[in-house]
């Protein structure tokens, strides 16, 4: 497929062009950046538009349109202002995109939008399950969740196929939460956070890439998938395994306050969190090379 990627230059961009690269695909990258990254300016047949909002035309000739753009949202304190931000990225940008596409002479087969398992709303210790059907929470993260993924529907009624990608905490050594989380433990000052009982619904980086593939790829799929594993656990189990994985101790707690001091409102991203499975996706016959936490950190820390 001929494939354009919004937020391509960041983590999950570029380990997305590098894995379907390697299977065929071609790219066309869209950026703020002025330039591409290193990692990227070695693909001889990807194109780059540097830019905020694609213009339609720019947006024509793609077999595959998939939309990453958004501010950071963990690890951030959520001023008012930084809320906008979150809601401008998501919100407004999809629709603006969206608008776009609905323009194009050759519409793509397939678009592919992000949301997140923020949808279902921030639990301290729930363990029940939440699968795609379950019904979405009202706090602030569950809210913008579902006016970013209703921004995709008027391409389902004009009978283009539409993925939405509830995602989870994708593990990589190189971003996102697990890099930030290693420097403590292999200090030996790491340990689980606040009551430590908060869902973590967590994906290895590569089943992330060759879920979305597989969905990309299969006709039959639309509408709203989780992509996490089948296996979540709590922060305090994620601690202990990270430990483990690291031959390194494990007996510090983070209290809670410690983290609010830190993030304001946007602490509840760390301190609580939901049990999230991805019902549908395993539907579809969708086999996870890495199911189990232990597994999936053994192989991403072999190095450290």
């Amino acid at each position: 497929m001929k494939i354009g990627i919004l937020g391509g230059t960041g983590l999950i961009g570029r380990s997305f062009i590098e894995t379907a690269s390697r299977k065929g695909h071609r790219f066309r990258v869209f950026s703020r950046k002025t330039s591409l990254p290193p990692e990227l300016s070695s693909y001889p047949d990807l194109e780059f538009v540097s830019c905020i909002l694609p213009q339609t035309a720019d947006l024509e000739g793609l077999d595959a349109i998939i939309n990453l753009v958004g501010e950071p949202i963990a690890g951030v304190r959520w001023t008012e202002e930084r809320k906008t931000l979150i809601e401008i990225s998501r919100i407004d940008f999809t629709r603006g995109l969206v608008a776009r596409v609905l323009d194009l002479k050759s519409p793509p087969k397939v678009f592919v939008n992000s949301s997140a398992v923020g949808y279902y709303g921030m639990t301290e210790g729930d363990h029940s399950p939440f699968t795609e059907n379950s019904k979405p929470g009202d706090d602030f993260l569950a809210k913008l969740c579902v006016e970013w993924e209703n921004q995709v529907l008027p391409l389902r009624a004009a009978g283009i196929r539409s993925l939405i990608l509830r995602t989870g905490i994708i593990l990589s050594p190189k971003g996102g939460a697990l890099e930030k989380m290693i420097p403590p433990f292999l200090l030996g000052v790491g340990g689980s956070i606040a009551s430590g009982k908060q869902g973590m619904s967590w994906i290895h980086i590569l089943d992330f890439i060759s879920a979305m593939l597989h969905l990309m790829q299969l006709e039959s799929a639309s509408g709203a998938y989780n992509l996490v594993s089948s296996l979540p656990v709590s922060n305090e189990e994620f601690s202990r395994v990270l430990a483990k994985t690291l031959s390194r101790p494990n007996f510090f707690k983070v209290p809670a306050f410690v983290i609010q001091a830190l993030y304001g409102e946007g602490a509840v991203v760390i301190t609580k969190g939901q049990y999230v499975i991805p019902e549908r996706l395993l539907s579809t016959g969708y086999e996870f090379q890495f199911q189990n936490l232990e597994t999936a950190l053994s192989n991403l820390l072999q190095k450290q």
